[in-house]
């Protein structure tokens, strides 16, 4: 799979989430361009394939209190009369915006071509097949791209590039314009969110490929490392019409008698799940555990609860509900309930997060928080809950639009606020170039305190 069509998937179901200011990252020429009359009726078309989507497809029939048909009749005569891209663009963001919920929104085109030039990185890719790893994970801190960890017995630790390195360039593509192409990019919620995404992609590929790197390391002196591209790590697993991606467990137990547990997606249940309880099993006598879901992206939504009743002992507890509708059954809910195991883990229990815990991973950190049965440490996570979908429009433009709520126990959506940390920190380089996970370290301190 060429590292642009790997990008631009991910981009467009989990970080293009656009506000009702989309429309500002459309360029200042095509904003001004005065538009013919046959591209105004695409904008028509579009308009009322996005106005009549939301109709049918809303999990709340009320949508939120919007008279709907009122809006269209608002705000489709503007589009009728649109002299450019820009005014046509805004009008049907208004429509969407008076939802007043996020993952609704228009992408332009214009924003289509910007990230696809900043993520494609092919390479002439022709690996012997299979995805392959850099083992470098990075983040966008401050203003630069930094790596934060750097996996053992990976390329990147064979080329003895340091954590908190700061990388320039991937290839050609220097990771300054990257930012700037997104945060330019209106209505892309978190930009460290989705640079990360974007380098991630960048640095991995094929198998047997190869990546040029342009790093600072603890001598402020740049210089270029070449990686060949190992068999990434894990074991492949699916679900739906997932590709096989590979799912990494990596329990241990730290010197102070801490018990740690990463995991890298939420698949392959058969493997994790009794993984995780085999983990919880062999620390019982811990003073704690820590659940590692840094850059975990989500997956499938049972797990959580599935993880979790390894933790309460309570009876009556929830992770939340999602609320969907369809044609048949109308408006219903999908309850997320626990089922609490008898010798569950009473001990303390953090979880660490940041900006690439997506979806389940923020459901599972917020949903201990909530409960009262775990303390949160890191940065606030994605904001990327609802599940949503992107359909290209008649115009060329991209549609966003969630098809399902979801809502804690305690009563608050995470969608476009994410999990907020108990205690938020996060990394710096100095840090970061000590080797040091301050993240972690602070979790341990507090699960070995008398707080």
């Amino acid at each position: 799979m060429r590292t642009t069509t790997r990008v631009l998937s991910v981009l467009t179901l989990a970080i293009l989430t656009i506000s009702g200011v989309a429309c500002s990252s459309t360029s200042s020429t095509e904003r001004n361009q005065t538009i013919s009359d046959e591209r105004r009726a695409e904008h028509v078309e579009s308009f009322e394939y996005v106005w009549n989507s939301i109709r049918n497809k809303h999990w709340d029939p009320d949508l939120n209190g919007v008279d709907w048909n009122q809006a269209r009749e608002d705000l489709l005569p503007r589009v009728e009369n649109a002299k450019t891209d820009g005014e046509a663009r805004a009008a049907m963001n208004e429509l969407l915006a008076r939802l007043g919920q996020s993952h609704f929104g228009i992408i332009p085109s214009s924003a289509y071509e910007d990230l696809a030039e900043v993520s494609d990185v092919d390479h002439g890719d022709e690996g012997s097949g299979g995805d392959g790893w850099a083992g470098i994970d990075a983040r966008l801190i401050g203003d630069h791209v930094l790596v934060t960890r750097v996996h053992n017995s990976s390329p990147a630790a064979r080329a003895k590039i340091e954590r908190g390195s700061i990388i320039k360039k991937i290839g050609d593509r220097e990771i300054a314009h990257t930012i700037e192409v997104v945060e330019a990019a209106g209505g892309i919620q978190r930009p460290e969110t989705t640079v990360g995404m974007i380098v991630s992609a960048q640095l991995n590929g094929t198998e047997g490929a190869t990546r040029e790197l342009t790093i600072v390391g603890s001598d402020n002196k740049e210089r270029t490392v070449t990686l060949t591209l190992d068999p990434a790590p894990g074991k492949l697993a699916s679900f739906g019409e997932l590709p096989p991606t590979p799912v990494v467990i990596e329990t241990t137990t730290l010197e102070n008698g801490v018990g740690y547990f990463r995991f890298s997606i939420f698949l392959d249940p058969p493997r994790v799940l009794p993984a995780f309880q085999q983990f919880v099993k062999n620390h019982m006598d811990a003073p704690g555990i820590i659940i590692d879901v840094r850059g975990n992206p989500g997956g499938i939504i049972l797990m959580a609860p599935g993880m979790i009743n390894w933790l309460i002992s309570e009876k009556g507890l929830s992770l939340g509900v999602m609320r969907m509708r369809d044609e048949v059954r109308g408006p219903f809910d999908i309850p997320l309930v626990f089922n609490p195991r008898k010798n569950a883990y009473q001990g303390k229990v953090a979880v660490l997060t940041d900006e690439l815990s997506i979806s389940n991973s923020e459901i599972l950190a917020a949903g201990l928080k909530d409960i009262g049965r775990a303390k949160v440490f890191g940065t606030r996570t994605a904001g990327l809950v609802l599940p949503s979908t992107v359909e290209r429009l008649p115009n060329g433009d991209g549609f966003q639009y969630a098809f399902a709520s979801y809502e804690t126990s305690g009563g608050y959506s995470l969608e476009g606020q994410g999990a907020i940390p108990d205690v938020e920190m996060k990394p710096t380089r100095k840090e970061l170039l000590k080797d040091t996970d301050p993240v972690l370290e602070a979790a341990e301190s507090w699960i070995l305190s008398d707080d």
